[in-house]
């Protein structure tokens, strides 16, 4: 606390160096000068030149280290999403064993955390053959800058949150552990001459660790009275359940926690270490770290702690940050109708009759007034997710017939990836006006395994009888009058087409590739061009059996030719190829195993294959 309140004192304190032509005109500056705009990304290096602290003399590349030696360490803005309330600041770490820095760690999670309303700065600093410390020292000076900057970027100096993807969250906790506060570049070169943002505070408000820890590579330090003398921040620990350090990760979470140090976990079910920005972690980080600056700062947030429904009584707890006095607590219940059901008024915990089920609605209220101070907090309860069949769409084209699935829990008030699926042709689909669907089976299988391994998905499945050009331009149409009408996150669409869905879907990502965040062909042919896809840089699966018996392999492996030779065309290499386009040709064994013998058809499962699935969503 003392630390923080420390490094507010000095954040306001600072008096920005003004002049008649402003630094902001331009993208990039160092940080000893530069004065950033707030609504632009833009580059911040972090020290003057000649003057960089360092105890490694690096000045020829041997062909082992990532960088060059004139590589200068930096961060790039990443501006909140306009129109969101702006909560605080995020300086993200990527990791790659200090050895390169993860794309995917990078850009891709400040993106997603700016639609939450978070400043976001990915970190460049200094691999090997720099050591951890050097590292860490970049980290710090980023957030000396953010902290000076504090009211260009229109947050609290107290509310700067760390967070750091395996190796990057070790640097980011150096940083915690023994760089924070006044700390600056001497305590390892006595040759650094301080500046005025060295009289900033580094401090953080919250450290976020992503399969990963404090200490050293692969090492995860347990040294309780290390954490407790450091004062270490309210620490966020996320990780999957096949994490290859989780031992580690989770003697360090007891060590943690014995040093008094508030610590909040998040494992995912099912995901391995690298899983970057996927796993739906957001909400649950947002909750947390929005949490941590309320309370930072005094503010009061409430949300749901548990809600339980059982019988037709709901039990509930609240988790409470702020002066609970300063407003009203409302917690409601609605059935399904919409009717008001019951109600409980500054109550943080209790039980209220849900009947037959309904919605729960949180509101913050101000005191003595009918006047909601925040948007409500909702859980539906059924415990299901919803399937919605026999929907019709009037479009441009004609009606378009789909069905949609809803997660369990579902809240207007987050946001959703959606998965659009194509299922192949048969008379089930080809026949909807006629024959209304009294269950898609297609749809639901991938609505449970989407949301086993990536968290709550919106499901969308068009019934289309042309699987051509009209049914690519219908299926765009839908896309994007869900975008519009449901909360969906437009970033994370994806989408999955089995054999003649497959067909359409190729039209549809050649006709608006930048739509989708990646593409699963399944047992299908390639319609569409592949220079739009290329363009955009769409991450593309393309599966199919050795010996389909519709199509053979021989096409899938032509479009994934073609599209090799589209990417290239676009400057791409090889390696940057590789992590965008995959061929997966399986033969009669894999299919055998599992009790199938069709092999044009019994392709329809890969839309349901763990690792084809966890491929997609790292693809964000």
């Amino acid at each position: 606390m003392m630390k923080n309140i420390i490094g507010m004192v000095l954040g306001l304190a600072v008096v920005l160096a003004a002049s008649a032509c402003s630094a902001a005109e331009n993208d990039s500056g160092n940080a000893s000068s530069f004065i950033p705009d707030a609504g632009r990304t833009q580059t911040i290096y972090f020290w003057d030149e000649g003057n960089a602290p360092a105890t490694t003399s690096y000045t020829v590349n041997n062909g082992n280290y990532f960088d060059p030696p004139e590589f200068r360490p930096n961060m790039i803005f990443y501006p909140a999403d306009e129109g969101t309330q702006i909560k605080g600041a995020v300086m993200i770490n990527p990791g790659g064993v200090f050895m390169f820095r993860g794309d995917n760690e990078g850009a891709p999670v400040a993106r997603m955390l700016n639609r939450y309303g978070y400043q976001c700065f990915v970190v460049n600093y200094r691999l090997r053959p720099y050591t951890q410390e050097e590292g860490a020292l970049d980290l710090a000076r980023g957030i000396r800058f953010v902290r000076k900057h504090a009211d260009i970027y229109g947050i609290d100096p107290r509310d700067i949150a760390s967070i750091g993807f395996s190796a990057g969250g070790i640097l980011s906790g150096e940083v915690a552990m023994n760089f924070d506060g006044l700390v600056n570049g001497t305590a390892i070169d006595s040759g650094y001459v301080p500046d005025e943002l060295d009289q900033v505070s580094a401090d953080l408000a919250a450290e976020g660790m992503f399969y990963s820890f404090y200490g050293r590579l692969s090492v995860a330090s347990l040294d309780v009275d290390k954490f407790r003398e450091a004062e270490l921040p309210p620490t966020y620990v996320c990780y999957g359940s096949n994490e290859v350090f989780r031992g580690q990760i989770e003697n360090h979470i007891v060590a943690l926690r014995e040093a008094g140090i508030p610590v909040e976990t998040n494992m995912l079910e099912g995901l391995y270490h690298g899983f970057a920005s996927g796993g739906g972690w957001g909400d649950d980080f947002d909750r947390w770290l929005s949490g941590v600056f309320a309370e930072n700062g005094g503010e009061l947030t409430a949300d749901f702690a548990s809600a339980e429904l059982r019988g037709g009584e709901l039990t509930y707890s609240l988790d409470i940050k702020g002066n609970p006095d300063s407003a009203d607590i409302i917690v409601a219940f609605y059935d399904g109708g919409g009717t008001l059901a019951d109600v409980n008024i500054n109550k943080p915990e209790g039980t209220i009759n849900a009947g037959g089920g309904g919605t729960l609605k949180l509101f913050l209220w101000e005191k003595g007034a009918l006047r909601p101070l925040t948007a409500a907090k909702t859980l539906r309860f059924g415990g299901e997710r919803e399937t919605h069949l026999n929907n019709v769409l009037a479009g441009a084209d004609g009606n378009i017939h789909y069905t949609y699935i809803l997660p369990a829990g579902y809240d207007e008030s987050k946001t959703y990836p959606m998965l659009m699926t194509l299922p192949g042709w048969s008379n089930l689909f080809n026949t909807i006006e006629t024959t209304p669907l009294t269950e898609n089976r297609y749809a639901e299988g991938n609505a449970a395994a989407w949301t086993e391994l990536g968290g709550d998905f919106i499901v969308v499945s068009p019934s289309l009888t042309d699987w051509g050009a009209k049914s690519a331009r219908q299926t765009v149409e839908l896309a994007d009058y869900f975008v519009e009408n449901f909360p969906v996150d437009p970033k994370r669409i994806y989408a999955a087409g089995f054999s003649a869905g497959g067909e359409t879907l190729s039209r549809a990502v050649d006709m608006r590739p930048e739509l989708f965040a990646a593409y699963l062909h399944i047992s299908s042919q390639w319609d569409g061009g592949f220079e739009n896809a290329a363009s955009a840089r769409l991450p593309v699966y393309i599966f199919i059996a050795e010996n389909d018996e519709y199509y053979g392999s021989a096409q899938a492996r032509r479009a994934y030719a073609s599209l090799r030779e589209a990417y290239a065309a676009e400057g791409m290499t090889d390696e940057e190829i590789d992590g965008l386009l995959v061929l997966d040709v399986r033969d009669d064994e894999f299919f055998n195993d599992l009790g199938i013998y069709s092999y044009h058809g019994g392709g329809g499962i890969a839309a349901n294959q763990q690792d084809i699935i966890l491929w997609m969503l790292r693809r964000n």
